[in-house]
């Protein structure tokens, strides 16, 4: 008698009919239903499709948690549509209240515009705004909140970041980079704790008891939104201190898996790195493990704080900001690599990736090879000399289909002409990387991007070349649940337990109804009906 029986699903690609039993979290037999052993429980899948469950490999719990109960920005493309979409929303809370947004192209305002504090004050001046731009590496303040941070005369922020400001001496209420992004974000209803790890802090004041409940419920309302989207094993890619302790203490309620790295800065003191090395050593508890190290190499293009090669075409001198120095970046990731851990860095600009690249051979010619699985996080672009060298080290690639300028609602403009056409045929080159046998894993960067993987993988199948004589670098279906299954799960040292249907594979499973093939015409051909981890209903409906 086995535990559990999945009866009457469908195989993908074939279409044929299928059944699975589990034992004890494992899958211990698949095959023809009129083969299926008998079981303590059984699902009828209806004919839906059975697959392994999704591998969220890139995304900000915490942060998305919080985002769940902000106003997303993300559709909206003119000034009109942005004064409805903020008093709207400021309807819906108390007076005086903090209204906080995200997911905001650049653009949103118009063609050729960039949101500035007197364009928000024209809406809403008599409560203090936060906007965080789609990229999360900018955001946009009114005068009120401005003048609550007291930086409405500027502020001297570390390298890389920016209060900026106008010919007048007043700031403009852009705010570049989450250095400057947090004078504001820390007087939010969060207080900064949701996303200080980003620049490799703790929460600026000591959370009080009612405010650590508060964020467990955060992140446990963030991880039912992942078992929603057929996620069952997730990375959070920004870690610090307080996030482990929460984690550590919601280890055995986890409804999904969650490998949580920590954040390192060249700037951090021995004592905290020494720290959060040890803190990403620890053993593994309930659907938590650690394991991992985090990263930045450098910004976006939208800021001209990614890190490139030959420099931005309107700034030639320009090569954007370097986030860590050759020697201390070295130094970091031989430090880790000698640890045992893995290592992740965030790396757009194709100057950050070689960067990152020279990084992980020179802890590799002193520490040797082993397997390692560094990884880079998102490549928006990369020198073809460099294409290689991901290979050549064992470097996964872990890459966000909705990314891409043009696809998943976001315009051309301005990221494709503050990048330079010359970057073009290998931005963003998921085909080139795929073709040269590199492990591609794919995410969506949420909140960055929406976290639906069905819509990510819309995004992989149907991206457009931005003119007629550039590489087409889309997938195959195929290539992209592989990308979202076993490679997820291959970047997570998990491959012999998740990410295929086969005996003995955790029993971390997901239906969905409609037709996966014709997601290339539509995100909404097929949906998500019932999550497994472990054999265990996380999500029905």
């Amino acid at each position: 008698m086995t535990d559990l029986l999945i009866q009457n699903a469908r195989r993908f690609p074939e279409g044929t009919p299928l059944a699975l039993a589990v034992t004890d979290g494992r899958i211990c037999w698949l095959g023809a239903p009129a083969d299926a052993p008998p079981a303590a429980r059984t699902i009828d899948a209806q004919g839906a499709t059975l697959l392994p469950g999704f591998t969220e490999s890139h995304l900000h719990i915490f942060l998305g948690g919080t985002a769940l109960s902000q106003l997303n920005l993300a559709p909206v493309t003119s000034a009109a549509a942005f004064a409805t979409a903020l008093r709207d929303f400021a309807q819906t809370l108390p007076p005086g209240d903090f209204l906080c947004a995200y997911a905001a192209n650049y653009e949103l305002l118009g063609p050729g515009t960039r949101p500035d504090r007197h364009a928000i004050d024209a809406v809403i001046a008599d409560r203090p705004v936060f906007i965080t731009s789609t990229d999360y590496h900018a955001a946009w303040a009114n005068t009120a909140a401005l003048r609550l941070a007291n930086l409405l005369h500027g502020a001297t922020t570390p390298p890389g970041s920016e209060v900026v400001m106008a010919p007048d001496g007043t700031a403009t209420g852009e705010l570049r980079e989450g250095a400057a992004m947090e004078l504001v974000r820390r007087l939010t209803p969060t207080g900064g704790r949701d996303s200080t790890a980003m620049i490799g802090q703790e929460p600026p004041l000591p959370p009080t008891a009612d405010q650590r409940a508060h964020d467990k419920q955060t992140i446990l309302r963030a991880l039912d939104y992942c078992a929603r989207h057929g996620i069952t094993s997730a990375v959070n890619m920004d870690g610090n201190l307080y996030q482990a302790s929460l984690f550590t203490e919601l280890a055995d309620d986890l409804p999904i898996r969650v490998k949580l790295p920590m954040n390192l800065t060249e700037d951090q003191d021995a004592a905290r790195q020494n720290a959060l090395i040890a803190q990403a050593q620890t053993p593994a508890k309930g659907n938590l493990s650690f394991g991992m190290i985090k990263m930045f190499m450098d910004g976006v293009y939208d800021t001209w704080t990614a890190h490139v090669v030959g420099g931005y075409p309107d700034q030639p001198e320009n090569n954007g900001p370097r986030l860590i120095s050759p020697e201390g970046f070295a130094l970091l990731a031989t430090r880790a690599d000698a640890a045992g851990l893995q290592i992740a860095v965030h790396a757009v600009g194709d100057g950050a990736v070689r960067a990152v690249l020279d990084g992980y051979e020179a802890a590799q010619q002193t520490n040797g090879p082993r397997d390692s699985r560094h990884r880079i996080e998102h490549i928006d672009t990369i020198t073809p000399a460099d294409l290689p060298r991901l290979r050549a080290l064992g470097v996964m690639a872990s890459m966000q289909p909705v990314h891409p300028p043009g696809s998943a609602g976001l315009p051309l403009e301005p990221t494709t002409t503050i990048m330079g056409r010359t970057r073009w045929p290998t931005a963003f080159p998921w085909r080139m990387i795929a073709d040269q046998g590199t492990p591609l894993a794919f995410g969506t960067d949420w909140p960055v991007s929406p976290l639906d993987p069905l819509h990510c993988l819309h995004c992989a199948l149907t991206r457009q070349p931005w003119a007629p004589d550039m590489p087409d670098q889309r997938l195959t279906l195929a290539e992209a649940l592989a990308a979202y299954t076993a490679a997820g799960a291959y970047g997570m040292f998990a491959e012999t337990d998740r990410g295929t249907l086969a005996v003995g594979q955790q029993a971390d499973l997901i239906l969905l109804t409609g037709d996966l093939n014709r997601l290339a015409e539509t995100p909404n051909a097929a949906r998500v009906t019932l999550t497994l981890c472990a054999g265990q209903q996380v999500w029905r409906g």
